[in-house]
Protein backbone atom coordinates (compact mmCIF):
# COMPACT_ATOMS: atom_id res chain seq x y z
CA UNK A 1 0.00 0.00 0.00
CA UNK A 2 2.74 2.22 1.01
CA UNK A 3 4.59 1.62 -2.35
CA UNK A 4 1.58 2.61 -4.64
CA UNK A 5 1.22 5.80 -2.60
CA UNK A 6 4.47 6.63 -3.43
CA UNK A 7 4.00 5.46 -7.17
CA UNK A 8 0.80 8.06 -7.69
CA UNK A 9 2.49 10.68 -5.99
CA UNK A 10 5.54 10.08 -8.43
CA UNK A 11 3.20 10.00 -11.48
CA UNK A 12 1.26 13.16 -10.24
CA UNK A 13 4.68 14.74 -10.31
CA UNK A 14 5.87 14.06 -13.44
CA UNK A 15 2.80 14.81 -15.23
CA UNK A 16 2.96 18.43 -13.76
CA UNK A 17 6.83 18.47 -14.74
CA UNK A 18 6.01 17.58 -18.47
CA UNK A 19 2.70 19.54 -18.66
CA UNK A 20 4.78 22.69 -17.46
CA UNK A 21 7.44 21.73 -19.68
CA UNK A 22 5.07 22.20 -22.72
CA UNK A 23 4.91 25.80 -21.63
CA UNK A 24 8.43 26.36 -21.83
CA UNK A 25 8.11 27.45 -25.49
CA UNK A 26 4.78 28.21 -27.13
CA UNK A 27 4.36 31.00 -30.34
CA UNK A 28 7.53 31.49 -30.46
CA UNK A 29 6.86 32.65 -26.86
CA UNK A 30 9.71 31.66 -24.15
CA UNK A 31 8.73 31.12 -20.90
CA UNK A 32 10.77 30.55 -17.60
CA UNK A 33 9.04 28.85 -14.34
CA UNK A 34 9.66 28.41 -11.00
CA UNK A 35 8.71 25.01 -8.93
CA UNK A 36 7.53 25.73 -5.66
CA UNK A 37 6.79 22.30 -4.66
CA UNK A 38 7.03 18.92 -6.76
CA UNK A 39 3.15 19.03 -7.87
CA UNK A 40 2.81 22.39 -8.19
CA UNK A 41 3.41 23.40 -12.34
CA UNK A 42 5.58 26.33 -11.79
CA UNK A 43 4.64 30.43 -11.30
CA UNK A 44 6.12 32.60 -14.62
CA UNK A 45 8.49 34.83 -14.01
CA UNK A 46 9.67 36.24 -17.62
CA UNK A 47 7.90 35.68 -21.15
CA UNK A 48 9.09 37.24 -24.42
CA UNK A 49 7.85 37.20 -27.63
CA UNK A 50 10.06 37.05 -30.30
CA UNK A 51 9.20 38.37 -34.03
CA UNK A 52 10.95 38.64 -37.01
CA UNK A 53 10.21 39.54 -40.89
CA UNK A 54 12.29 39.76 -44.24
CA UNK A 55 11.27 41.31 -47.16
CA UNK A 56 13.23 40.96 -50.79
CA UNK A 57 12.26 42.64 -54.14
CA UNK A 58 14.31 42.48 -57.03
CA UNK A 59 14.32 44.75 -60.36
CA UNK A 60 16.15 44.54 -63.93
CA UNK A 61 15.90 47.07 -66.67
CA UNK A 62 16.72 48.02 -69.91
CA UNK A 63 17.14 50.92 -72.24
CA UNK A 64 18.32 50.52 -76.17
CA UNK A 65 18.14 53.10 -78.73
CA UNK A 66 18.22 53.13 -82.28
CA UNK A 67 18.73 56.44 -84.22
CA UNK A 68 17.71 58.43 -81.51
CA UNK A 69 17.81 62.60 -82.45
CA UNK A 70 16.65 63.22 -79.13
CA UNK A 71 19.02 63.97 -76.22
CA UNK A 72 22.41 61.77 -76.12
CA UNK A 73 20.32 58.29 -76.03
CA UNK A 74 22.74 56.41 -74.34
CA UNK A 75 21.78 52.37 -73.94
CA UNK A 76 22.11 51.12 -70.23
CA UNK A 77 20.78 48.61 -68.12
CA UNK A 78 19.97 48.90 -64.53
CA UNK A 79 19.81 46.10 -61.69
CA UNK A 80 18.21 47.02 -58.45
CA UNK A 81 17.74 45.04 -54.95
CA UNK A 82 16.14 45.48 -51.89
CA UNK A 83 16.53 43.33 -48.39
CA UNK A 84 14.98 43.94 -45.55
CA UNK A 85 15.07 42.53 -42.19
CA UNK A 86 13.12 43.17 -39.11
CA UNK A 87 13.40 41.48 -35.55
CA UNK A 88 11.71 42.35 -32.12
CA UNK A 89 12.09 40.71 -28.76
CA UNK A 90 8.50 41.31 -26.38
CA UNK A 91 8.35 41.08 -22.85
CA UNK A 92 4.65 41.59 -21.46
CA UNK A 93 4.99 44.60 -23.08
CA UNK A 94 6.91 46.86 -20.87
CA UNK A 95 10.31 45.96 -22.27
CA UNK A 96 10.80 45.62 -26.45
CA UNK A 97 14.31 45.42 -28.05
CA UNK A 98 14.25 45.19 -32.20
CA UNK A 99 16.53 46.11 -34.86
CA UNK A 100 15.99 46.74 -38.48
CA UNK A 101 18.74 46.39 -41.64
CA UNK A 102 17.74 48.03 -44.62
CA UNK A 103 20.11 47.37 -47.70
CA UNK A 104 19.41 48.85 -51.10
CA UNK A 105 21.67 48.71 -54.08
CA UNK A 106 21.59 48.95 -57.71
CA UNK A 107 23.87 48.23 -60.28
CA UNK A 108 23.58 51.01 -63.61
CA UNK A 109 25.90 50.00 -66.64
CA UNK A 110 26.09 52.77 -69.81
CA UNK A 111 26.82 50.33 -72.39
CA UNK A 112 29.16 53.36 -73.96
CA UNK A 113 30.78 55.00 -71.25
CA UNK A 114 30.58 53.96 -67.62
CA UNK A 115 29.10 51.51 -65.11
CA UNK A 116 28.18 52.69 -61.25
CA UNK A 117 26.56 51.40 -58.03
CA UNK A 118 23.72 53.72 -57.40
CA UNK A 119 21.92 53.75 -54.91
CA UNK A 120 24.17 51.95 -52.25
CA UNK A 121 22.10 52.61 -49.15
CA UNK A 122 22.92 50.39 -45.90
CA UNK A 123 21.24 50.96 -42.66
CA UNK A 124 20.71 49.54 -39.37
CA UNK A 125 18.42 51.12 -36.99
CA UNK A 126 18.26 49.73 -33.10
CA UNK A 127 15.96 50.71 -30.34
CA UNK A 128 15.29 49.61 -26.66
CA UNK A 129 11.97 50.77 -25.05
CA UNK A 130 11.06 50.86 -21.39
CA UNK A 131 7.03 51.52 -21.10
CA UNK A 132 6.45 54.11 -18.39
CA UNK A 133 2.63 55.13 -19.66
CA UNK A 134 0.19 53.52 -21.91
CA UNK A 135 1.46 54.77 -25.55
CA UNK A 136 4.52 56.66 -23.48
CA UNK A 137 7.77 55.00 -23.57
CA UNK A 138 11.93 55.50 -22.41
CA UNK A 139 13.52 55.16 -25.19
CA UNK A 140 17.35 54.53 -26.40
CA UNK A 141 17.65 54.48 -30.13
CA UNK A 142 20.52 54.25 -32.67
CA UNK A 143 20.78 54.81 -36.67
CA UNK A 144 23.66 53.58 -38.51
CA UNK A 145 24.44 54.03 -42.55
CA UNK A 146 27.36 53.99 -44.71
CA UNK A 147 27.54 52.73 -48.24
CA UNK A 148 29.30 49.63 -49.62
CA UNK A 149 31.06 50.40 -52.86
CA UNK A 150 33.19 53.42 -54.17
CA UNK A 151 31.25 56.18 -55.55
CA UNK A 152 32.73 58.62 -58.73
CA UNK A 153 31.86 61.53 -59.96
CA UNK A 154 32.12 61.89 -63.58
CA UNK A 155 33.38 65.23 -65.74
CA UNK A 156 35.32 65.54 -69.21
CA UNK A 157 38.68 67.46 -69.61
CA UNK A 158 39.76 69.71 -72.53
CA UNK A 159 40.45 66.51 -74.73
CA UNK A 160 37.27 65.00 -74.56
CA UNK A 161 38.62 61.80 -71.90
CA UNK A 162 36.80 61.20 -68.61
CA UNK A 163 37.88 61.95 -65.86
CA UNK A 164 36.44 60.07 -62.34
CA UNK A 165 36.73 61.58 -58.30
CA UNK A 166 36.44 59.86 -55.92
CA UNK A 167 33.63 61.49 -53.60
CA UNK A 168 32.86 58.17 -51.26
CA UNK A 169 33.30 54.81 -50.22
CA UNK A 170 33.00 52.25 -47.46
CA UNK A 171 33.17 53.62 -44.20
CA UNK A 172 32.85 57.21 -46.00
CA UNK A 173 31.22 58.27 -44.26
CA UNK A 174 30.17 56.53 -41.71
CA UNK A 175 27.28 58.22 -40.15
CA UNK A 176 26.10 57.01 -36.36
CA UNK A 177 23.45 58.69 -34.23
CA UNK A 178 22.24 57.51 -30.79
CA UNK A 179 19.93 59.44 -28.67
CA UNK A 180 17.76 58.08 -25.20
CA UNK A 181 14.82 60.40 -24.97
CA UNK A 182 10.95 60.06 -24.71
CA UNK A 183 8.91 58.50 -27.18
CA UNK A 184 5.09 58.73 -28.37
CA UNK A 185 3.54 55.28 -29.71
CA UNK A 186 0.22 55.70 -32.11
CA UNK A 187 -1.08 52.35 -32.69
CA UNK A 188 -1.48 51.47 -36.50
CA UNK A 189 0.56 54.37 -37.34
CA UNK A 190 4.05 54.29 -36.02
CA UNK A 191 6.12 56.40 -33.11
CA UNK A 192 7.16 59.44 -32.62
CA UNK A 193 10.66 60.13 -30.13
CA UNK A 194 12.45 62.72 -28.74
CA UNK A 195 16.03 62.92 -28.02
CA UNK A 196 16.59 64.90 -25.27
CA UNK A 197 20.35 63.84 -24.89
CA UNK A 198 21.69 62.87 -28.25
CA UNK A 199 25.68 62.46 -30.43
CA UNK A 200 26.12 62.08 -33.57
CA UNK A 201 29.80 60.23 -34.62
CA UNK A 202 30.66 60.43 -38.09
CA UNK A 203 34.33 58.51 -39.60
CA UNK A 204 36.36 58.69 -42.07
CA UNK A 205 38.14 55.54 -43.10
CA UNK A 206 39.84 56.53 -46.61
CA UNK A 207 41.20 59.95 -46.09
CA UNK A 208 42.06 59.92 -50.05
CA UNK A 209 38.77 61.65 -50.49
CA UNK A 210 40.12 64.57 -49.48
CA UNK A 211 43.00 64.58 -52.31
CA UNK A 212 40.39 63.16 -54.71
CA UNK A 213 37.95 65.90 -53.94
CA UNK A 214 40.30 68.90 -53.39
CA UNK A 215 38.67 69.66 -50.26
CA UNK A 216 39.88 70.38 -46.25
CA UNK A 217 36.38 68.70 -44.79
CA UNK A 218 34.85 65.75 -45.57
CA UNK A 219 31.02 66.01 -43.80
CA UNK A 220 32.01 67.95 -41.03
CA UNK A 221 35.31 65.81 -40.65
CA UNK A 222 38.86 68.27 -41.05
CA UNK A 223 41.51 66.32 -43.15
CA UNK A 224 43.62 66.13 -40.18
CA UNK A 225 41.40 64.32 -37.94
CA UNK A 226 39.49 60.66 -38.81
CA UNK A 227 36.26 61.52 -37.22
CA UNK A 228 33.81 63.98 -35.27
CA UNK A 229 31.19 64.22 -32.55
CA UNK A 230 28.64 66.35 -32.01
CA UNK A 231 26.49 66.50 -29.18
CA UNK A 232 22.81 67.83 -29.64
CA UNK A 233 19.05 67.08 -29.57
CA UNK A 234 17.02 64.27 -32.04
CA UNK A 235 13.77 63.75 -33.47
CA UNK A 236 12.83 60.48 -35.02
CA UNK A 237 9.51 59.66 -36.76
CA UNK A 238 8.52 56.22 -37.87
CA UNK A 239 5.57 55.97 -39.77
CA UNK A 240 5.07 51.88 -40.85
CA UNK A 241 1.03 51.87 -42.24
CA UNK A 242 -0.83 49.29 -44.58
CA UNK A 243 -3.76 49.91 -46.04
CA UNK A 244 -6.25 47.13 -47.80
CA UNK A 245 -3.66 44.63 -47.23
CA UNK A 246 -1.98 45.79 -50.68
CA UNK A 247 -0.12 49.27 -49.70
CA UNK A 248 2.63 50.18 -47.43
CA UNK A 249 3.65 53.22 -46.23
CA UNK A 250 6.98 53.48 -44.74
CA UNK A 251 8.41 56.72 -43.73
CA UNK A 252 11.33 57.77 -41.78
CA UNK A 253 12.36 60.96 -40.55
CA UNK A 254 16.01 61.81 -38.45
CA UNK A 255 16.83 65.24 -37.21
CA UNK A 256 19.54 65.86 -35.37
CA UNK A 257 20.68 69.36 -33.93
CA UNK A 258 23.97 70.00 -32.96
CA UNK A 259 23.70 73.18 -30.46
CA UNK A 260 26.37 75.28 -32.23
CA UNK A 261 25.27 73.95 -35.72
CA UNK A 262 22.29 74.09 -38.49
CA UNK A 263 19.99 71.16 -38.39
CA UNK A 264 20.75 68.03 -39.89
CA UNK A 265 18.35 66.22 -41.80
CA UNK A 266 17.06 62.71 -43.38
CA UNK A 267 13.64 61.72 -44.89
CA UNK A 268 13.67 58.10 -46.64
CA UNK A 269 9.95 57.75 -47.36
CA UNK A 270 8.93 54.66 -49.32
CA UNK A 271 4.95 53.96 -50.54
CA UNK A 272 5.05 50.39 -51.78
CA UNK A 273 2.01 48.35 -54.00
CA UNK A 274 1.25 44.95 -54.04
CA UNK A 275 0.45 43.88 -57.38
CA UNK A 276 0.29 40.14 -56.43
CA UNK A 277 1.94 37.66 -54.35
CA UNK A 278 5.06 38.16 -56.34
CA UNK A 279 4.91 41.25 -58.36
CA UNK A 280 5.67 45.45 -56.53
CA UNK A 281 5.78 48.33 -57.41
CA UNK A 282 7.63 50.92 -55.34
CA UNK A 283 7.79 54.31 -55.40
CA UNK A 284 10.65 55.86 -52.91
CA UNK A 285 12.38 59.00 -52.15
CA UNK A 286 15.09 60.15 -50.34
CA UNK A 287 15.67 63.83 -48.88
CA UNK A 288 19.05 64.83 -47.34
CA UNK A 289 20.29 68.30 -45.79
CA UNK A 290 23.58 68.56 -44.31
CA UNK A 291 25.75 72.14 -44.34
CA UNK A 292 28.79 70.56 -44.02
CA UNK A 293 28.00 68.72 -47.39
CA UNK A 294 25.98 70.68 -49.34
CA UNK A 295 23.91 73.79 -48.71
CA UNK A 296 21.24 72.74 -51.32
CA UNK A 297 17.95 70.51 -50.39
CA UNK A 298 19.28 67.11 -52.04
CA UNK A 299 16.44 63.92 -53.07
CA UNK A 300 16.38 61.19 -54.97
CA UNK A 301 13.55 59.53 -56.60
CA UNK A 302 13.39 55.84 -57.27
CA UNK A 303 10.38 53.83 -58.97
CA UNK A 304 10.84 50.11 -59.46
CA UNK A 305 8.27 47.30 -60.84
CA UNK A 306 9.69 43.91 -59.97
CA UNK A 307 9.83 40.45 -58.22
CA UNK A 308 9.06 40.83 -54.12
CA UNK A 309 8.60 38.19 -51.39
CA UNK A 310 7.76 38.64 -47.83
CA UNK A 311 8.62 36.05 -45.20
Amino acid sequence: MKRRGELVLMGTWLFSVIGAGQNLVWQDSVVLLRFRNPIDPGVTLVKFRFTQELEYSFTLSNMLFLNWSQGNGSNQAAVLHHFKYRSKLNHSGNLSISASFNHILGIQCFFDSISRFQPDDNTLDTRIEIRLRKNVTFSVLSNLTTRIFNAWDYSSDQTGNLIRTLNSSFLTPLLCTFSAGVGWTFPGWGTINLGMSAGKFTLVRNSAVYDEMGVTEFFGVPKDRKFLFEYGMTLHLLIDRNFLNRVQWNCDVLIFKNYEMPVDLVLKNLVGIRINKFLRTTIQTRFFYEEETSKNFQVENLVTVGFYFLL
